[in-house]
């Protein structure tokens, strides 16, 4: 009975220590923090690229956005000045402390209106906007004024005293100032352009300029 269990033993010993027979292999996880691959790195790299080339672009477009819109108010303040279809209408921010929609130059701000007036209307509509009508300086500080076309009333009449012709602060014209060319029952006086005025009935109705002072 004890040689047939021992028997048994050997050969179950036997069976389980069979030269040459393979085990399995263990699948091992790699947690020992390595670093990641080559593929997740390029993932990363192109991934943060793509969001700054994005950033730039919408940048870039809104600079693009914003010099195109301020060069179109530059060319429909150009187009206003040569043709003189209708007032000039510019933000208050364009510059300096004007009133809204209305145009500065340097020491001066400017509202060319449209509607036919008498020279006596055109001053009410002027004073009415704490203005006066059109006055020249000096061809200098005024010099877009040479641009302007078609006939606006400005402030300047004929003094029925002397004949000398005054400005509405009652200063006396200077040649350097304008060029007043005198036609025919005229005691006001239109601006022309290129700093030249001519003498008007100052019944006739014409566009008219108001002119703020800033100093």
């Amino acid at each position: 009975m004890s040689e047939s269990h021992n028997y048994k033993f050997k050969l179950r010993n036997h069976a389980t220590s069979i030269p040459g027979q393979k085990k399995r292999p263990t699948l091992i996880t790699n947690t020992s923090g390595e670093n990641p691959s080559p593929f997740f790195l390029a993932r990363s790299i192109a991934l943060a690229m793509g969001i700054h080339f994005i950033v730039m672009v919408t940048i870039c477009s809104a600079i693009i956005i914003n010099s195109t819109q301020n060069l179109l108010m530059i060319m429909i303040t150009l187009i206003a000045l040569f043709n003189q279809a209708a007032p000039i209408s510019l933000n208050e921010t364009y510059c300096g402390p004007c009133p809204q929609n209305w145009i500065c130059h340097r020491n001066n701000c400017y509202q060319f209106f449209s509607e036919g007036k008498s020279w006596l209307q055109s001053q009410a509509s002027c004073m009415s906007q704490n203005s006066s009508l059109l006055k020249i300086y000096s061809k200098e500080e005024q010099d877009f004024l040479k641009l302007v076309k078609s006939y606006h009333w400005m402030g300047l009449v004929q003094n029925p005293a002397d004949g000398s012709w005054q400005w509405e602060d009652g200063s006396i014209l200077s040649p350097s100032q304008l060029t007043l060319v005198e036609m025919e029952n005229g005691t006001c006086a239109v601006y022309g352009s290129n700093f030249k005025g001519y003498t008007e009935d100052c019944l006739t109705p014409n566009t008219y300029i108001c002119m703020q002072r800033i100093v």
